[in-house]
């Protein structure tokens, strides 16, 4: 009778063991523009992981059109290997836009292999965005003012929609329905020339035009606020951020903040690339927005009801991402600057920065999800 109980008991604990999900952690993705790399850091202990080399196939563009314009682009904009990124749902698969090589490439995360690699019509591939269920991925095509659809299954672009002048940042809508693009406007024609920069807002599936929200400057980082009544959207010279209607695009509020440090005697026409402000987010419990100070290197916390400055935190050089962590509890802000290279921390109860992390050179583009610990531990990343 013992020996019967114990193959029942050990059978009940077989199948238990099957059907309990594989342990998963945190990992915050951050993209080095410069070195062509990916760190992960543990988004619970708050250190680097490791990191991913996202160029194995060289550093130059496998395209022979863009092959031929790539010296150009380089010498004009600086180096550029990581532009965007996206997660897999289930944590396994890191999408890459490739900057001035001009593609997207998929990664398998366990084997740090590279899967697949597409052209975009673009010169540059710029801000990615991933639908909820991981079946379409869609990515700027920055220099022909389209968003290009990729099916994540079969690896193929399946389509395109178009958008105002230089497509830059992507966002889903909450729901998943629809996709949400800001242009930044052609920053090569000369300074008050007309150049169209609005949020273009296409159907997820259909890739129809449903909206597009017309503004007098370039559309930086944007994010819904809780009840995806709002939209906070950084602009081009802008030193804040205004409060906006997601339907008609009107500006409810404004929110202006200081201009400190490096930026106290620059002109806003000197700002690198137009931006004064570039990352923005919102506390997990809706509370507060997390507005990277670009030029002025600081992170402002301002209370999302009221648009009052809850805290001004000095960060390093050039922040210029922002995004909350899956817990709601952290802010994290890259800064991407020469003097920093690094990520900054953010607590949103404690209204400080509680640590900062050396990652690789130019750190930008930031993407947190939850990946199997035993994904990370065939990659090298766990011991």
């Amino acid at each position: 009778m013992r020996r019967a109980m114990a193959v029942v008991l050990c059978a009940a604990g077989l199948i238990l063991a099957a059907s309990a999900p594989a342990a998963a952690r945190p990992v915050l993705f951050v993209g080095n523009l410069e070195d062509g790399t990916v760190s992960l850091v543990d988004a619970h202990a708050l250190r680097v992981l490791g990191g991913l080399n996202v160029i194995p196939d060289g550093n130059t563009p496998r395209d022979p059109a863009q092959a031929a314009i790539y010296p150009a682009l380089v010498q004009a904009k600086g180096l550029d290997y990581v532009q965007g990124l996206a997660l897999s749902p289930d944590g396994r698969t890191l999408y890459v836009s490739r900057g001035y090589l001009g593609d997207v490439a998929a990664f398998d995360i366990a084997s740090r292999r590279l899967l697949w690699r597409l052209e975009v019509t673009s010169q540059r591939a710029d801000h990615v965005v991933l639908t909820p269920d991981g079946s379409r991925l869609f990515v700027s095509a920055l220099t022909t003012n389209q968003v290009q659809a990729i099916d994540t299954r079969t690896h193929a672009f399946v389509g395109s929609f178009p958008t105002g002048d230089w497509p830059h940042v992507l966002e889903m809508s909450p729901n998943g329905r629809y996709v949400y693009n800001g242009s930044l406007g052609d920053q090569l024609l000369p300074q008050g020339t007309p150049t169209r920069t609005d949020i273009t807002v296409a159907d997820a599936r259909t890739l129809q035009v449903v909206r597009t929200l017309p503004f007098d400057a370039g559309v930086r980082p944007f994010v819904f606020g809780p009840r995806h009544r709002s939209l906070f959207v950084q602009f081009s010279f802008f030193n804040g951020f205004r409060q906006v209607n997601p339907i008609t695009g009107a500006i409810v509020a404004t929110k202006n903040l200081p201009v400190e440090g490096p930026a106290l005697n620059e002109k806003p026409s000197s700002y690198p690339n137009q931006a004064a402000h570039h990352g923005i987010d919102v506390s997990g419990d809706g509370k507060l927005i997390c507005d990277a100070a670009t030029v002025s290197d600081y992170v402002a916390l301002v209370r999302r009801g009221t648009l009052s400055t809850a805290a001004i935190i000095p960060v390093g050089d050039q922040p210029a991402e922002a995004e909350t962590s899956l817990d709601g509890r952290y802010c994290f802000v890259a800064n991407r600057g020469p003097a920093s290279n690094s990520l900054s921390v953010i607590s949103y109860a404690k209204r400080r920065e509680v640590k900062r992390v050396r990652l690789g050179k130019h750190p930008q583009e930031e993407v947190e999800g939850r990946v199997p610990d035993g994904v990370l531990r065939a990659a090298g990343f766990l011991h």
